[in-house]
């Protein structure tokens, strides 16, 4: 069930949404956006609160949100062709969006999501994202040119991880 009880609405409304802003105007994947965008952006996400050692999403889970680490620190595993293992994929830091997959294809959970330390992220489900391509498709045609640059990268990335593994 989501959120787990770990995880707390850290705050909603016109004195909280400023607060949000300034911490979204330091996100990897929301470079460059004007105030105005953000202030509107903000509309759509839900800010948590999260203890250490919280499983955001499991692999095979409905992908239903992506996630914006504004604060903390998590690990990000991929379980094993037995689904006995899981190998750490990446450990991520504030300023990353995670499970941004989800927002694109609404397929199920490639890999499972740990907080490392107490941490703070930002929820955009799709029905969230759904209203804002209703409501403010410019800002979310925005969005989805960030989100495909940030799945570009990690592509790239993978595949230069692949060709060294292969090679070895």
């Amino acid at each position: 069930m989501f959120p787990p009880a770990s995880m707390v609405l850290l705050g909603t409304g016109p004195k909280y949404r400023a607060e949000l802003c300034d911490k979204l105007d330091g996100v990897e994947l929301l470079t460059d956006l004007a105030w105005a965008d953000l202030e509107s952006l903000s509309d759509y996400l839900k800010p948590y609160g999260v203890s250490a050692k919280t499983t955001i999403f499991r692999e095979g889970d409905n992908g239903d949100f992506l996630c914006v680490l504004l604060k903390g620190k998590v690990r990000v595993y991929k379980e094993d062709m037995d689904a006995k293992d899981a190998a750490l994929v990446s450990t991520e830091s504030a300023g990353r969006a995670i499970g941004e997959m989800a927002l694109i294809d609404g397929e199920p959970r490639s890999a499972t999501c740990v907080t490392v330390e107490d941490s703070e992220l930002v929820l955009l489900t799709c029905e969230a994202f759904d209203r804002l391509c209703r409501q403010h498709p410019a800002l979310a045609v925005k969005l989805l040119h960030r989100i495909a640059r940030l799945l570009s990268r990690r592509l790239r990335s993978t595949s230069g991880r692949l060709v060294e593994h292969l090679d070895s």
